[in-house]
This record gives C-alpha cells, sequence and structure tokens, in this order.
C-alpha cells in the first residue's frame, strides 16, 4: 500500500507544472496590484521575477535555467521576453496596452488591459444625456482601440469622431475645430498623446471652454477636469488570470482572451454642473463614485 502511495506522489510530483509570474517592474502600482492578487488567489507553488533592473542576457539565462511550464507576464517587457526566449510555453498576460498589437501563439491568453468598448460606450451614454458624437484622439499606436469603439458606437447610435495625430502634428495643436462638433471627448491610453502633456492640458482646456465633458480610463485625469473616469480594477485581473490558470491546468475550455472583469467608474459631478452638461440625475445609482 505504502509503494502504491510513494508511486502515486512520484508520478504527481513528475507531472506538476512549474509556474513563473514575470513583473515588468514591481514599482509600477497596477502591475503589482496584479501580482499581488494573483497570488491570495492562485492555489499552486509559483515563482516571481521582477525583471526591471535585469539586462538582456540576465532575462535570457534566468528563463532558460528556471525554464517554466507556464508564464504569467505583467507588462509589455515581460510578455516580449517571454515570448522571445520560450516561445514554446503557456503565456499568459495583462496589463499591455492594446493586446492586439502582439505576437499571439495558440498557447497564448490574457486579460484585456482595456474595457470592452460597447460598455464604456454604453455607460457614457447612460450617464450623458444627448450624446451622439465623441471625439477621440489617436496616433496609429492605438488605432485598434479606435475602431473597437467605431464598431461598437453604431448600434448604440453613437459615431466616432477620429482625431489622429502623429510626431509632427501633436505639437501646438489645439483640437478646436474637432472638440467644437463632438458631444464628448474621450482620453485613450495613447503614448504618443500622453507623451505630450501640452496636449493632454490642450483638449481639456478646450473641452472646457466649449462645455463639453471629456471621458478618461483613469482617476489621474479627475485632477485635469475629466467628467467621468471609467477604469479596471488591477486587483480583479490578478483573480481573472489566477482562475483562467487554474482552470486550464484542470483542462477546462476558456476564453482565451478576456475582458477585465471588475471596473471603477467615478462621475465628476461637480465638473458636469460647472459645464452645464445635461446628465442622467439618476448617475450615482450605478457608478462608483460620485464626486460632489
Amino acid at each position: 500500500m505504502r509503494l502504491l502511495f510513494f508511486i502515486s506522489l512520484f508520478s504527481l510530483l513528475l507531472h506538476a507544472q512549474s509556474i513563473l509570474v514575470i513583473n515588468s517592474n514591481s514599482n509600477v502600482k497596477k502591475y503589482t496590484e496584479a501580482v499581488d492578487e494573483f497570488g491570495k488567489n492562485f492555489n499552486k507553488p509559483f515563482k516571481t521575477v521582477d525583471i526591471s533592473s535585469m539586462n538582456n542576457k540576465e532575462i535570457k539565462k534566468y528563463l532558460y535555467d528556471e525554464y517554466p511550464d507556464i508564464v504569467y507576464t505583467v507588462g509589455a517587457k515581460a510578455y516580449q521576453y517571454a515570448n522571445e526566449y520560450i516561445p514554446e510555453k503557456e503565456i499568459y498576460f495583462s496589463s499591455i496596452v492594446d493586446w492586439k498589437k502582439l505576437s499571439l501563439k495558440n498557447n497564448r491568453y490574457g486579460v484585456s488591459n482595456e474595457l470592452h468598448s460597447g460598455m464604456q460606450l454604453t455607460l457614457a451614454k447612460s450617464i450623458f444625456n444627448n450624446i451622439k458624437t465623441i471625439g477621440v484622439i489617436h496616433s496609429k499606436y492605438s488605432q485598434n482601440l479606435v475602431n473597437d469603439l467605431r464598431r461598437d458606437g453604431g448600434p448604440l447610435g453613437i459615431t466616432i469622431r477620429s482625431v489622429k495625430i502623429d510626431e509632427d502634428s501633436v505639437n501646438g495643436i489645439r483640437f478646436d475645430d474637432s472638440i467644437k462638433q463632438c458631444d464628448a471627448m474621450m482620453i485613450l491610453p495613447d503614448p504618443l498623446f500622453l507623451n505630450n502633456e501640452e496636449a493632454v492640458k490642450a483638449v481639456f482646456r478646450v473641452s472646457k471652454e466649449y462645455k463639453k465633458p471629456v471621458i478618461a480610463y483613469h482617476e489621474l485625469f479627475l485632477q485635469y477636469g475629466a467628467t467621468l473616469v471609467i477604469s479596471v480594477d488591477n486587483p480583479t485581473i490578478g483573480r481573472q488570470i489566477a482562475s483562467m490558470i487554474e482552470s486550464h491546468i484542470h483542462n477546462e475550455v476558456i476564453e482565451k482572451i478576456q475582458y477585465p472583469a471588475g471596473t471603477n467608474i467615478i462621475f465628476n459631478k461637480k465638473e458636469a454642473l460647472l459645464i452645464g452638461v445635461d446628465f442622467n440625475q439618476e448617475s450615482s445609482s450605478f457608478v462608483s463614485e460620485v464626486l460632489e
């Protein structure tokens, strides 16, 4: 009987899958929140490594030495290295802007960094009355996000007005003409736009001049005057990845790419009243927080 027990135990150990969590940078709050929550909800042993201070050679050696069966990569840097050095392994990802630009194989799974565009537009329409046109400032780096907004905006009766910028046009632009023709503006996580603080300030300044609400994806934009913030709940992402890996280990069918399950919705009522935007007085019933 004891022999059978040890044979069974040896068999389990032989087939146990090693799991590695790669954090692109543990100093980034959203990365750490996802990793911490993953650890609280994943019931199997795993290792964690922060590659922010490692060079290419060190990362390559580490991944070859560990050679895990399953990898959870947090952030674009972590995914790129795992995808390059151990592409044959099962890789999960999160916290990457516009995952559609990634090189994806059959054994790739993840949670989108962006919320479902239809859900965002539905919320905006539910809160702001008479919104029919939303302006979106973007570059080639966020074209996929704009395409999704256009796709989902049509059935809702919302037209997405694209304001495309590049390295030359982003400097000194005021956005007056575009903002005048829209009922609201939406800020996307576009690196070219966000790296130009003057352009960001210009959007909020001109939107306020024309009394147009600004919809943003992170609460930091409240300081600029965002009227509505619809953001991802990062701990929820960690829980989702834990559940996805657990399900896959047990040979359960899972959706390969999932939208974040958790959402934080902040309605800046003070700003809405200040600019005189027409909004749903019952909006507090379906948002996370109202700023009076």
